[in-house]
């Protein structure tokens, strides 16, 4: 089975996750000896592994970051080829805190809210918004997009606490843009961009 890194900052999104793979499953959540994990742990999960069971095993380590280099490359073979039934489950807040060897062999999930999974759906499948590959050359066009984006996160005023913030600075740069002759590149990119910094959207 294709090991998984788990990649979030949200406890929560990681338990409501994990409780999902437990089901039916057998589960061990492995902790350190010490502050990391080290190459007697993975030694340790190695030999465990090992043990045939014809039920699928689920070993959980979190926060795999908090481990040594040894330990990780000591970890690299039983990623590759872990035994038959075994899933290992890794969990980080940053991906690049761990070795690239580490990260070639497990399958990366990503784990938002799901409000900014709605946000960054709309923002670049409905409204066809790309923030290298589109280009607004007319006022017309650009208010057509402020549009939609107001509409949108009017409707998710009671839902989402970031939406009247960005309503705000939707309908001053629509003033601006209306008033004031303000780009309309510029004016949807400043838009995007300050979306983008309320959902830290990737």
């Amino acid at each position: 089975m294709i090991p998984l890194l788990l990649l979030s900052k949200d406890s929560k999104l990681i338990k409501n996750y994990i409780d999902n793979l437990k089901v039916g499953n057998l589960f061990f959540e492995i902790t350190p000896l010490t502050k990391e994990y080290s190459i007697d742990d993975i030694k340790n999960i190695k030999k465990e592994a090992k043990i045939f069971n014809p039920q699928t095993r689920i070993y959980f380590l979190e926060n795999f970051h908090l481990s040594s280099i040894p330990a990780q490359n000591s970890f690299l073979k039983l990623l590759e080829e872990p035994p038959s039934n075994v899933q290992f489950v890794l969990t980080t807040d940053n991906k690049n805190s761990l070795l690239p060897t580490i990260i070639s062999r497990v399958k990366i999930v990503r784990l938002q809210e799901e409000e900014i999974q709605d946000v960054e759906k709309f923002i670049f499948d409905e409204t066809k918004i790309s923030l290298s590959l589109f280009k607004i050359t007319d006022k017309e066009s650009a208010k057509k997009i402020l549009e939609q984006l107001v509409m949108f996160f009017r409707e998710k005023l009671v839902s989402d606490k970031k939406a009247t913030l960005i309503l705000k600075e939707i309908l001053k740069l629509n003033r601006l843009l209306e008033n004031n002759n303000l780009n309309p590149q510029l004016t949807i990119d400043q838009v995007l961009i300050f979306i983008w910094k309320q959902y830290k959207i990737k």
